[in-house]
């Protein structure tokens, strides 16, 4: 009786714990994006256009999280980040950047579940 009892509490832990790394997952990659576009101000307060480049702006990413860039000039820019272990992922555009799905509004950061 005791092992039946053990087995359902596990059983309803599980999806839980999955909801909780989900949850950790996104709140990576929107503080890596939020971190990314204070960096990108600093740097365009600096040389008058933004970059993609990581290493120009001294920018390190949470490990795990991939950012990836559409576009980065004096105009504008905007990127995606992904996390290895999950399957979400979250953008932002900044500027005269066009629209990147599933940020639909500019200069906030949106995430697909």
């Amino acid at each position: 009786m005791v092992l039946v009892i053990i087995g359902i509490l596990v059983g309803l832990a599980i999806p839980r714990m999955h909801g909780f790394k989900h949850q950790f997952y996104l709140t990576t990659m929107i503080s890596d994006l939020r971190n990314l576009a204070a960096t990108e101000e600093g740097y365009w307060s600096s040389v008058d256009s933004y970059s993609s480049d990581l290493n120009a702006m001294r920018f390190n990413l949470t490990p795990g999280v991939w950012v990836t860039f559409v576009q980065a000039d004096s105009a504008g820019w905007s990127a995606s980040a992904t996390h290895e272990d999950d399957t979400s992922h979250c953008a932002i555009y900044y500027g005269n950047a066009p629209p990147l799905p599933p940020a639909t509004v500019k200069n906030f950061i949106g995430c697909s579940k």
